[in-house]
C-alpha cells in the first residue's frame, strides 16, 4: 500500500512534468516559423505575410505554392483574399487598373468566370462593360452566357449568345457601310459578279453592315414597337450578329420582311412570300442561293432551319464565313448552328 508521503511525492512529479512540458511547448511554439516550409520568404515580405496572413492562409499559400509577385500588390487592400489572388494578378496582367478596383471586381464577379476564361474576357471586354453586365444582363437573364473570345469569325449569337457590348477592331468602310476587313475583297467579287450577269441592269446593294450595340438597340426597339414578333427576325443588342462584323444585309430585306409578317403563319410555309416578292427581289434571291458561298457567304438564316436558328427564312441576309467553310455549308444544306468550324477565313 502506498503511503501518503509517496502518493505526495507522486502528485508532485507529475505536477512538475506537466509544467515543464508546457514550457517546454511555449518556447518551441515561440521559435516555430510558420514560413519555414515557403521558400520564397525575404526579410522585405516576411513581417507583411504574417500580419496579413492567417495560419489557414500560410497552409494554403505553401501548399499551393503561390510566389510573392503574385501577392504582394495586393495583401495590404481592404477584402484582399489569397484564394483569388491569381485571378487579381491575372487581371491586372490582361487590363491594368487600380490595385483596390480590381480586388473590388474580382471579388464581386468570381463565380462569373473560371481562371482559364478571365485572360479572355478581359482582352474583349472593359472592366465598366463587364460589371453593368454582370450587375444587370447576367441577373436579369440567367441562361444568358456571355462569349469570351467574340473575335472568332464564327460565333453564333442567339437569345442565349451574346457579346454585349463588344466593337470589333478590323473593320472597314465598303460602299457607306463597315464590315470586317477580311471579307471586303470577296463581297466586291461578289457584287461585280452579280451585276455582270445581269449586265448591269440590276445590283446587289449592302443596305446594311456593322451595327454597334447602341444601333442595333434602338432599331430593336423601334421595330418591337410595330410587331410583337421582332425576334422572328432581329434580335436584340449583345445578340445580333451583325455586331460581329460578319453580317450583311442586302436591298431586298424590307420587302420580305413585310410579307413574310403578312403571310407567314407556324407552318413556315413562303410560297405566297416568294410569290408576292418583287421581280427584282426573286431574281436577287435565286442568284444568292445559287452563287453566293462561292465568295464565301452562307444565307445565314436558311428555309427549314427555323428551330434551329431562331428566325424566319431570311434570304437577304448574309453571313461571311470563308470560301471553304461556305461550300461545306451550301453542299450539306446546313446551318452554322450544326457546323464545326476548324479552318481560319481564306
Amino acid at each position: 500500500m502506498i503511503s501518503k508521503k509517496e502518493m505526495r511525492a507522486r502528485v508532485l512529479l507529475i505536477v512538475i512534468c506537466f509544467a515543464v512540458g508546457c514550457f517546454c511547448l511555449y518556447h518551441m511554439d515561440k521559435s516555430y516559423d510558420p514560413l519555414a516550409r515557403y521558400p520564397y520568404t525575404t526579410d522585405a515580405n516576411r513581417d507583411i505575410i504574417l500580419e496579413y496572413l492567417d495560419s489557414n492562409d500560410i497552409d494554403y499559400l505553401i501548399n499551393q505554392h503561390i510566389t510573392p509577385d503574385k501577392f504582394m500588390d495586393f495583401i495590404k487592400l481592404d477584402g484582399f483574399s489569397l484564394k483569388n489572388t491569381l485571378y487579381y494578378k491575372e487581371a491586372k496582367d490582361t487590363q491594368d487598373a487600380d490595385n483596390e478596383y480590381i480586388v473590388n471586381f474580382v471579388n464581386r464577379f468570381r463565380k462569373n468566370f473560371s481562371y482559364d476564361s478571365l485572360k479572355e474576357l478581359l482582352s474583349h471586354y472593359s472592366y465598366i462593360d463587364l460589371t453593368t453586365y454582370y450587375e444587370n444582363e447576367a441577373v436579369l437573364y440567367s441562361d444568358l452566357r456571355l462569349v469570351a473570345d467574340p473575335t472568332n469569325p464564327y460565333v453564333v449569337l442567339n437569345q442565349e449568345n451574346t457579346v454585349y457590348k463588344y466593337a470589333p477592331e478590323n473593320l472597314v468602310e465598303f460602299n457607306g457601310i463597315y464590315v470586317q476587313n477580311a471579307m471586303v475583297d470577296n463581297l466586291s467579287s461578289m457584287l461585280d459578279a452579280y451585276a455582270s450577269v445581269m449586265d448591269g441592269q440590276d445590283h446587289l446593294s449592302v443596305s446594311s453592315g456593322y451595327l454597334s450595340y447602341e444601333q442595333v438597340l434602338d432599331q430593336y426597339v423601334n421595330a418591337s414597337k410595330e410587331f410583337a414578333g421582332v425576334d422572328h427576325y432581329m434580335y436584340g443588342a449583345g445578340k445580333n450578329e451583325q455586331q460581329l462584323g460578319y453580317t450583311i444585309v442586302l436591298d431586298g430585306q424590307n420587302e420580305w420582311i413585310e410579307l413574310c409578317k403578312q403571310h407567314l403563319n407556324e407552318d413556315m410555309d413562303y410560297t405566297q412570300v416568294e410569290e408576292e416578292l418583287s421581280k427584282e427581289n426573286k431574281n436577287r434571291v435565286e442568284w444568292i442561293l445559287e452563287n453566293a458561298y462561292r465568295y464565301g457567304f452562307v444565307v445565314r438564316y436558311g428555309k427549314g432551319h427555323e428551330k434551329k436558328t431562331g428566325h424566319w427564312y431570311l434570304p437577304f441576309v448574309l453571313r461571311y464565313v470563308g470560301i471553304e467553310n461556305a461550300k461545306i455549308l451550301h453542299d450539306g444544306d446546313k446551318s452554322m448552328e450544326q457546323m464545326s468550324f476548324q479552318d481560319e477565313l481564306n
